[in-house]
């Protein structure tokens, strides 16, 4: 790593701080597109010139897959080292073959390892002040990112812990089922607990609530989506409009591509545009 100094001079005024998002995507369910709304949202930013990192905690393989990169890989080249006691602030990042979509824009990953991350979730639990690792880390060893998203496991566990300490922003995937209330009520409960009881100052934003999976041919997820906005409203969380079902998603998961790039004219990966808008103007 370089080092610099800056000679100490009341003429010279301080560097300006850099002005960061990071966004915790998070639920408690799994199969609700957490990993495809990272990689949708993570390259529409990087397309529109912002330089993006996604820091995967998940403790499934779903971001290596969507990225194509390596799914087995040794402990010291994902997040698992990151969180090592030993870390050096050389952060593991990876960087897709389509991860520079524009000129000033780029898009790099730290991958969480699978296995790794569910030994390192194990590993925090015995470690001071483990609700402030990520925060810690991102404090003390800046990533020189404008925006980083933070791609948390289906649980709320110690992981959902350290990410949620650690951003600036919530953004909440819940799929569009009679399900959805009772388990939203949970993780928003779950939210504002945590928030409270680790005292966050400033307290992380909810940025809003994502209904994924949305088939409008279904006449329940449209009786659904009728009501969703209101009661969601009702606890101060906005829900934007939904993410269109579509096979197309996990077909270029498969090809290891976002659907920007898998099929460009595609009219589904647009219903990600309001969130990024919104995203875009917290960022300028």
């Amino acid at each position: 790593m370089t080092t610099s100094t800056t000679p100490k001079s009341s003429n010279i005024p301080p560097a300006p701080k850099l002005k960061q998002v990071v966004l915790w995507i998070g639920a408690n369910s799994g199969g609700i597109s957490k990993t495809t709304t990272a990689i949708s949202l993570g390259y529409e930013m990087a397309r529109r010139g912002f330089k993006v990192a996604i820091i995967d905690i998940d403790t499934n393989v779903s971001m290596p897959t969507f990225c194509n990169l390596p799914i087995h890989l040794p402990a010291d080249q994902t997040m698992a080292w990151v969180f090592d006691e030993n870390f050096n602030g050389e952060w593991p990042l990876f960087t897709p073959e389509w991860g520079a979509p524009s000129k000033k824009g780029q898009l790099q990953v730290c991958l969480g390892g699978g296995t790794h991350m569910i030994e390192t979730g194990l590993k925090l639990s015995y470690r001071s002040r483990r609700e402030y690792a990520l925060a810690d880390l991102l404090k003390d060893y800046p990533l020189p990112h404008d925006f980083v998203i933070v791609d948390c496991p289906a649980s709320l566990g110690n992981l959902s812990d350290v990410a949620l300490t650690a951003s600036t922003h919530l953004l909440l995937p819940m799929d569009v089922t009679s399900k959805t209330l009772a388990g939203s009520d949970v993780l928003l409960n779950w939210i504002r607990t945590t928030v409270r009881r680790l005292r966050l100052d400033p307290e992380p934003k909810i940025l809003g609530a994502l209904p994924t999976l949305y088939n409008q041919k279904e006449w329940a997820q449209r009786e659904f989506m009728e009501t969703l906005p209101q009661t969601l409203a009702r606890q101060n969380v906005h829900c934007y409009a939904p993410v269109r079902y579509t096979p197309e998603f996990k077909n270029a998961s498969i090809a290891g591509v976002p659907l920007q790039v898998y099929r460009p004219k595609s009219k589904f990966w647009r219903d990600f545009l309001p969130i990024c808008d919104d995203l875009q103007a917290i960022l300028k």
